[in-house]
């Protein structure tokens, strides 16, 4: 009799049914984050003469060298070059599908997410991300969708999705105008440090259903160190968060708003499933702007390192890191110099291999001096008026937002700011092949435990089943 009632304890314990300890997984998507991307963070760290880095070592680069890696394509149904909608729809839930389509198979079907999978485990789950929450990649865990700009249906879809802690921007998503005018509502935009920034997204507001969801809201970096419940709802900025190359005081980064949510999960004793993504590099390169994507990259592996140490002290903890694809097509390149430039640069015992520049390293330092988007740059100089456009004041300007001086005779020949600009750009060495996204494979790498040993090439729709595999190993 005692044997039958083991045999009956051991069957039961072993069954699918059974939840057979504590997993979680934190699964880091690095937006538009190709390869020539993270490897503008990786030669920084190495090569950049005034390196933050002591061992000159990224804590990308420690996680990808303790990681297997493999390499991602990310086509879609039809086309090789994907947006974020269809990739995010991949990953979330490992179906194949079309551009814009999101959280929508390419059959039409829905079908369930990783997170809403893990739910159904009992795990406590979370989407971070520096953008807003109902854009493409956080929405494609909740939201099911022929089009990745309904944004009222998708903003709902957030609120029902069961998520323990929802952190980003997006306030924008979640109201209407007669939300902000509403009398009922104006002690609650009181509190919010940007309110002068909303412009509101929806025509029929969701702001009624947000504050009574039963999710503690914040707004700003004190009430999230603040918050101690199990759920959260924290929006820090209109649309996206303020970008890292300028952040906001009140705003918390990419490494607070994970410590956070991770806080709040690892509570839960059946584990956890957390996407994070660092959205704000791919609107950095889709601007092409090498600097301020160098500091959406620095705050991503900030963000990286925390995750790896808690990974290291939790070792029931599955990491990926990915990108959804490639934006930009960034490089470094050599070209031949002449003239004027030729002149300076002997003059100056600039390294030159036969007339042509190879890109020394010197130019990372100067691309981390940037301390603003090359877009505000534009935009404020163009506030100045004609009269004060000088070409001194462009040599000035330029030299004290992006640690450049240009010749002055250069800038009168190029004859205003814009061109000026672009010339910077060329003398570092930095091209881009697009304001879009290519088709670019991607990187992958898994870290800790259930990490598949050879990950080889992948379509991303296989890191979904990956994930899965291990969320359901023993269960």
């Amino acid at each position: 009799m005692r044997k039958i009632f083991s045999l009956f304890i051991a069957l039961f314990l072993f069954s699918p049914a059974f939840a057979q300890g504590k997993k979680n997984v934190i699964f880091v998507v690095a937006d538009g984050g190709g390869p020539a991307a993270m490897g503008l963070l990786l030669q920084y760290a190495r090569y950049a003469q005034n390196s933050p880095y002591a061992d000159r070592t990224s804590n990308m680069e420690k996680l990808f060298s303790a990681s297997n890696l493999g390499i991602v394509l990310n086509a879609t149904k039809e086309t090789i070059v994907s947006d974020s909608a269809a990739a995010g729809t991949h990953m979330a839930k490992g179906t194949l599908t079309y551009p814009e389509y999101l959280g929508m198979g390419a059959d039409g079907q829905i079908g369930e997410s990783l997170m809403k999978k893990a739910q159904k485990l009992g795990m406590a789950t979370g989407l971070v991300t520096d953008v807003y929450l109902s854009d493409a990649t956080p929405a494609a865990y909740a939201a099911g969708t022929d089009s990745r700009r309904k944004y009222e249906e998708i903003s709902l879809s957030l609120l029902n999705s069961g998520a323990d802690v929802l952190l980003g921007g997006g306030l924008n998503y979640f109201i209407s105008d007669q939300d902000l005018q509403d009398d009922r509502y104006s002690g609650i935009f009181k509190k919010v440090p940007y309110r002068k920034d909303l412009e509101p997204a929806l025509q029929n507001g969701l702001f009624q259903k947000l504050i009574t969801s039963g999710y503690p809201l914040v707004f700003d970096k004190k009430g999230l160190k603040k918050a101690k419940n199990k759920k959260l709802i924290g929006l820090f900025g209109a649309s996206a968060i303020q970008y890292s190359v300028n952040p906001a005081e009140y705003a918390p980064n990419l490494k607070e708003m994970t410590e956070k949510a991770i806080e709040i999960l690892s509570k839960n004793e059946k584990g956890f499933f957390l996407m994070v993504e660092a959205g704000a590099l791919d609107w950095m390169l889709h601007d092409n702007d090498q600097g301020a994507a160098l500091a959406e990259l620095l705050e991503l592996d900030e963000t990286l390192g925390y995750i790896k140490q808690w990974a290291d002290d939790n070792p029931d903890t599955m990491v990926i890191v990915t990108a959804d694809h490639d934006t930009g097509g960034f490089g470094f390149q050599y070209r031949k110099v002449k003239g004027e430039e030729l002149n300076l640069k002997q003059e100056q015992g600039y390294p030159l291999y036969d007339k042509k520049d190879y890109s020394v390293k010197s130019n990372l330092d100067i691309i981390a001096k940037q301390t603003k988007m090359q877009r505000d740059m534009r935009a404020e100089f163009e506030a100045l008026g004609e009269k004060r456009q000088t070409p001194k004041a462009i040599q000035d300007y330029l030299k004290a937002n992006m640690g450049y001086e240009l010749p002055l005779d250069v800038i009168e020949d190029k004859g205003d700011f814009e061109d000026s600009l672009k010339e910077v750009n060329k003398r570092l060495g930095v091209v881009w092949s697009t304001g879009n996204h290519t088709g670019s494979p991607l990187f992958v790498s898994f870290y800790g435990s259930g990490a598949p040993e050879k990950p080889g090439i992948l379509h991303n729709t296989e890191i979904n089943k990956i994930i899965e595999g291990f969320l359901y190993d023993g269960k």
